[in-house]
Formats: structure tokens, C-alpha cells, sequence
């Protein structure tokens, strides 16, 4: 049986621990069980690579040896504020997976622009549906300078202000002013967190597209109530019809998306409608679906990541068909230690 190993930190309390277990982690064990995944959370510390001979070296999972053939790694970079601490170690060991030859069905290098909502605007560059206008704030000691205004002026308040690297509605506010907005970002520096700044839209809708293998899988519609920043309901929003067709104005988008993210089995894909126009929003390299809620819910949220798996699977079917894990080897006339710049990368295409 192939071990699916998702790299998670354990910083949570014992709360989040059983809210996500209950919610996620444990529907998705039995889920990959079904198609012969036997999944794992592991913390990056539990993961040690033997190199004391790099051309042979060796992976140890919690003290057993793991190997590309045998073992699948999940590798979406974690970064909320609890999170912190552990960004270091993830990327870092995600890195030297993707040098060990394992298929990574989120590669690390796209992990971190997924992550950061600035980067992924940028990465996503010439949509065929607008990217919601963002300015990148870096907070810290020198927050109160104003050394941000320049890059402001393009927008207009009430403004959208949220931590570039965080996730489920956390720290999302609204500024009405600049005075406002340099009390978040001085507040933000205190964490030394970036922040991205963007137009608000009440009443706004959102949908979110989860792609499996190039295609819209499943698309959820939402609705945000008053103030209510997130679709999430927990924190006041409301999920509707989660099996409404993908808008025609919307597929081209999609395409785009899926070419700017090669090879990445499953991901989705944010917009949101100002009453007028769409948007794009953010990517999710990993982005979760819940259990508990409904049977409805219950039955998308196993069909949706059944089919996820599915897609890692054979995804990791062809790696290893087509030569999977390739060490870097020195070439002629370079000494060891050396830079091949026109050697394989594992993971890249015709690697």
C-alpha cells in the first residue's frame, strides 16, 4: 500500500486537533484507504535524510525507511501565525524531497506563490478575468512611516486588509481610512506579518472552483452577509448549491489557471462577483473540504477528494513510469559540488 505522508505542524491546541480530525483529517484517512492510500500526518521534524552519500542516500519517516517508490509527500507550505516557526523547516525539507526524487503532487515552488496572495496575482498574469487589484504591505518596526503610500494610491477606501500568508479568514479586516489602515498594518507588525491590501466589495458572492486534473470538478457558491469577510460559515457565511455548473465566462480563466499550475492534480480557484464582474481572488494548492455538515455536503466533500486521491495516485503511477525519481549527477568536467545549470530537476517536465 502506497503511504500518502501529509506534512503538517503540530502547533495546534487540543481543540483544533479535534476539530480538524472530525472534520477533515479522519474522512480523508478512509478515503484514501479505499483507493490503497494509507495516509499519515506527520510533523516536518519527523522526516531525516541519510546524505553521508549523497548518491545514495536515504529517507526515514519517523524512523522507517521511505522511498519515492513506496510513499507519496504532500507538500503545501503552512504558515499561519501559529504556524510560524515551522515555515524554516518546510521549506527547507520540502526542498530536499524534491531533490530526493519523490513525487510531490504539490511542488514546492508553487506551493510558495499559492500561499502568498500577492505572488499568486502576479503568477497568474494575464487572466482572461481580472485579478482582484492587491498592493503588498510589509509591516515591522517602521510601520508608521508611510513608506507604503506610494504603492496605495491606485486604490480607494473602504479597503480590504488581510495577512498575505494566512488562511481561513484570519485577520481580515476592513480600513475606511488611512488611519485605519496604519493602525492594521502597525498591529501587523507586530508579528512582523505582510499584509495585502484590495478594493472591498459588500455583499459580494464567491465561487470556488476545485480543479482535479485540469478540470472543474466541483464549483460551491457562496454569499457574504454585512461584514462577514469569509464565505466560511463558522465565521458567518453561508455555502450554497455546491453543484452548480461552472459559468462559460468563467472557463477560459479556469485553462489559464490550470497552464500557470502544470501538473498539479488538484487545486482551486477563487472568484469573486462584485454585482457587476468577476474576479480572481486567490489559489489553494490544498484547499480542504469539510465533513460533518450535511449529507449532501458529505457526499461533494467524498466524491471531490476521492477524486483528488485518485489523481495523486496516478499521478505518482506516471512519475515512476517515466523514470520518477533521477538523482542530479555530476557531469563531465565539473567537480563535485559543482552546478550543472542544464541538469534534471525532478518533478520538471522530461525530468
Amino acid at each position: 500500500m502506497t503511504r500518502l505522508s501529509w506534512i503538517y505542524p503540530d502547533r495546534g491546541t487540543a481543540w483544533q486537533r479535534r476539530y480538524e480530525d472530525e472534520g477533515v483529517w479522519s474522512a480523508y484517512r478512509k478515503l484514501a484507504e479505499g483507493l490503497g492510500l494509507r495516509m499519515t500526518l506527520n510533523k516536518p521534524e519527523e522526516v531525516a535524510v541519510d546524505a553521508t552519500d549523497p548518491a545514495r542516500p536515504s529517507v526515514y519517516l519517523r524512523g522507517e525507511r521511505v522511498t519515492p517508490d513506496d510513499t507519496i509527500f504532500v507538500t503545501s507550505l503552512w504558515s499561519l501565525p501559529h504556524q510560524t516557526q515551522d515555515v524554516c523547516n518546510q521549506l527547507f525539507l520540502y526542498t530536499n524531497l524534491e531533490r530526493l526524487g519523490f513525487y510531490l503532487p504539490i511542488p514546492p515552488h508553487l506551493s510558495y506563490i499559492g500561499v502568498d496572495k500577492a505572488a499568486t496575482l502576479l503568477h497568474l498574469a494575464d487572466s482572461p478575468v481580472p485579478l482582484l487589484p492587491t498592493v503588498r504591505v510589509g509591516s515591522g518596526r517602521e510601520a508608521m512611516t508611510g513608506h507604503y503610500d506610494a504603492a496605495l494610491e491606485a486604490l480607494s477606501y473602504p479597503l480590504i486588509v488581510k495577512p498575505a500568508y494566512w488562511g481561513m479568514g484570519l485577520g481580515v479586516a476592513v480600513a475606511h481610512n488611512v488611519h485605519d489602515l496604519r493602525g492594521m498594518i502597525g498591529l501587523a507588525g507586530g508579528s512582523d506579518t505582510a499584509l495585502v491590501v484590495q478594493p472591498y466589495f459588500p455583499g459580494v458572492r464567491e465561487l470556488r472552483v476545485y480543479i482535479v486534473d485540469g478540470r472543474a470538478h466541483t464549483v460551491l457558491q457562496g454569499s457574504k452577509d454585512g461584514y462577514c469577510l469569509m464565505v466560511t460559515k463558522t465565521v458567518g457565511g453561508r455555502h450554497e448549491r455546491a453543484y452548480t455548473p461552472l459559468p462559460d465566462e468563467l472557463a477560459d480563466a479556469v485553462a489559464h489557471a490550470v497552464a500557470r499550475f502544470p501538473g498539479v492534480p488538484y487545486f482551486t480557484l477563487d472568484f469573486i462577483h462584485d454585482g457587476e464582474r468577476h474576479w480572481i481572488s486567490e489559489v489553494e494548492l490544498d484547499g480542504a473540504v469539510g465533513f460533518g455538515t450535511d449529507a449532501e455536503q458529505n457526499r461533494a466533500a467524498a466524491e471531490l477528494i476521492g477524486a483528488r486521491f485518485r489523481a495523486y495516485a496516478e499521478g505518482h503511477a506516471k512519475w515512476l513510469a517515466a523514470g520518477g525519481p533521477i538523482r542530479p549527477r555530476t557531469p563531465a568536467g565539473v567537480t563535485p559540488g559543482g552546478v550543472d545549470p542544464g541538469g534534471p530537476v525532478p518533478g520538471e517536465a522530461g525530468a
